[in-house]
Parts: structure tokens; C-alpha cells; sequence
């Protein structure tokens, strides 16, 4: 009678040949012949083997249907050409954020690769620009000031727009998805958004 490592032996060579799109697959020998004259300690090595290939086959599944599932729950951005944020198409709502919080929620949308807070200054002009398109009725050097504040590493403005943008995106949108759309980062590296800029349409 054929003992239980054997059998398991024999499935574990068979799950090695016909393995699905031939991510298992082995070359092409007499396995059942090598069976008969491998050793124990041999056959659980390479049952072993197998649990390790079949658990990282699962993992990879596991990740597409996560990856899969998230981008089917995931809301989209419509950003038009004055900056109004609408979720899910130019039909769909407007997004309600203050000009400054806007601002700054648009410019993070538009650098993915993230913006170090100590250099933040760089992109005053950048900036102006987009708070003078959202509201072009404010005067010159009021917009001005008011982002010069935003952008001084030393003033505390950055810091509240973007917790008051964070916590309104808390108030907008699902639990399961909302951090993706946050400003994000650690100190000394990059803040960013980390939505996929897939779901980030332009006009």
C-alpha cells in the first residue's frame, strides 16, 4: 500500500505539471519513477516547496481582488476648467471646498510625485494662479498675501488648510477609500495624494 507521503507526493508533482498558465509547470520527466526512489526527508522537502508556490499564488490573488474591488468603489474627479470638483463625471456634485483649502487640494492633484513642505515656496506663482482662477474677484495683493501665508514654511496656514481639506473629504466621501485622497506624508519626505491620477479628469 502506497504510504501517505506518497500520495501526497504525487499530488504535490501534479499540481507542478499542470499548474494554470504554466506558473508551476516543471519540465517534462517521469515523476512517478522519481517517487519510488526519493527519501522521506526528500519528498516532505519538496511538499514544502509547493506549499510555499501555492501560498504565493493565493497572495497574488488576494491582491488583484483587493486592487480589483477598490478601483470599483473608488470615486472619480471631474475638474473643470475654473476648478470646480465634481465626483463622478461633470453631471455629478460639486465638491464644496473654500477657495484656499481648494487651492491647495488642486495643486496636490496636479503633482502626484508629491511636494516637499520645505520647498513648498517654490510653487507660490503656481498657486496664486489657481487661487486667482477660482476667485478672480479678489484683489491682487489681498490673493497675494494670502499665499505668501500658505507657502511660508514658519506660518501655520498650510497646516489648516489641510487638515480642514482632510476633514471635509472625511465628511464627502466613503471610510473605505477616503484616505486616498488626502494630503499625506511623513516629515522630511514628500506630502502627497495617493489617488490613482486615472481617476483624476481634467477639462
Amino acid at each position: 500500500m502506497e504510504t501517505i507521503v506518497g500520495m501526497e507526493a504525487r499530488i504535490c508533482w501534479g499540481l507542478l505539471t499542470v499548474g494554470d498558465g504554466g506558473i508551476l509547470r516543471e519540465q517534462e520527466i517521469d515523476y512517478c519513477g522519481m517517487i519510488e526512489r526519493m527519501e522521506a526527508s526528500k519528498l516532505l522537502e519538496m511538499m514544502d516547496m509547493i506549499q510555499r508556490r501555492l501560498d504565493s499564488l493565493q497572495s497574488k490573488e488576494r491582491a488583484v481582488a483587493i486592487e480589483s474591488d477598490t478601483r470599483s468603489s473608488a470615486v472619480s474627479l471631474f475638474i473643470s476648467k475654473d476648478y470646480s470638483i465634481r465626483l463622478n463625471g461633470p453631471q455629478g456634485p460639486l465638491m464644496p471646498l473654500r477657495p484656499l483649502v481648494k487651492s491647495l487640494f488642486i495643486l496636490f492633484l496636479k503633482h502626484p510625485e508629491g511636494i516637499l513642505l520645505k520647498r513648498r515656496d517654490s510653487f507660490e506663482k503656481e498657486l496664486e494662479d489657481i487661487y486667482a482662477t477660482i476667485v478672480p474677484e479678489v484683489d491682487e495683493e489681498v490673493r497675494h498675501r494670502r499665499i505668501q501665508r500658505l507657502t511660508n514654511p514658519q506660518d501655520n496656514s498650510f497646516s489648516e488648510k489641510a487638515s480642514v481639506l482632510n476633514a471635509t473629504l472625511e465628511r464627502l466621501l466613503p471610510a473605505g477609500i477616503v484616505d486616498g485622497y488626502k494630503i499625506q506624508g511623513a516629515n522630511g519626505h514628500p506630502r502627497r495624494i495617493p489617488l490613482d491620477p486615472l481617476l483624476v479628469e481634467w477639462e
